[in-house]
């Protein structure tokens, strides 16, 4: 049995990344900050009665505070026993075009997205010690391809590959780090964002996508627990794009 800690964890994507984890038998710490813990706590729940975790525990952390960061990792590790696996699925948008964009709203997206990714993969590390271990971060197509209005966004996305690759090369051979870069995913955000509930709208990203389809939260999890599992084990500083073909590279 493995112990995951999915940061993010009350997201579209968190959430089913933890179910995932959860139906695959392994034990899973939910963390979450802004869905609050009654949310959490019932993701909790339901990770063991309906889902087949053997432990589901929620803890609140904002990852931008270091501190926060070594708490919420320590609880991972004393409530599951063993934690070999984390999930940086933590993030938020502050969309405003680039010319009006405020230093705050630059600062809070940079600091939960990458400052955070980097505070939860050093405590994660440290903790871990000499033991063997998996890091998937989260990433975003944008971070490759731009969107406007999300320059702060799609920068701290795409720093989030680039330390990918670096945590890749230091920290192997123990600890494998790869990216899961989500394309078109029918989230609550982007269903708000592209008013996916409109017929004609829907329709036209579909037939933008070559697979014919939105992507779903599933799919993203899907491929973050094969990176985590035996089919990823010579899997290392990688970037895999979950995007039905939307963005060929």
């Amino acid at each position: 049995m493995t112990g995951v800690l999915i940061t993010g964890g009350t997201s579209d994507i968190g959430r089913a990344t933890a179910v995932a984890f959860a139906g695959a038998g392994h034990a899973v710490a939910v963390g979450y900050h802004r869905s609050g813990a009654a949310a959490a706590a019932e993701l909790a729940d339901a990770l063991v009665r309906e889902h087949g975790a053997p432990h589901a525990v929620a803890l609140e952390a904002d990852v931008r505070e270091r501190d926060a960061v070594r708490r919420l990792v320590d609880g991972a590790f004393d409530a599951l026993g063993h934690v070999t696996v984390l999930v940086n699925a933590a993030g938020v948008n502050r969309d405003r075009p680039f010319l009006e964009m405020t230093d705050d709203e630059w600062t809070e997206v940079r600091a939960t997205i990458l400052d955070g990714t980097f505070h939860c993969c050093q405590a994660f590390a440290r903790r871990l010690g000499e033991r063997d271990g998996c890091i998937v971060n989260v990433g975003a197509v944008t971070a490759v391809k731009g969107r406007r209005n999300g320059a702060n966004y799609c920068a701290a996305r795409a720093g989030v590959v680039a330390l990918t690759k670096c945590l890749a090369l230091e920290l192997g051979p123990r600890i494998r780090v790869n990216t899961v870069t989500p394309g078109f995913i029918a989230t609550r955000e982007t269903r708000r964002r592209y008013r996916l509930e409109e017929p004609e709208q829907r329709r036209s990203w579909e037939a933008s996508i070559p697979l014919g389809r939105l992507g779903t939260p599933d799919d993203v999890a899907g491929t973050i627990v094969f990176l985590a599992g035996p089919g990823g084990v010579y899997i290392s500083g990688q970037n895999y794009f979950v995007d039905g073909g939307y963005f060929p590279r």
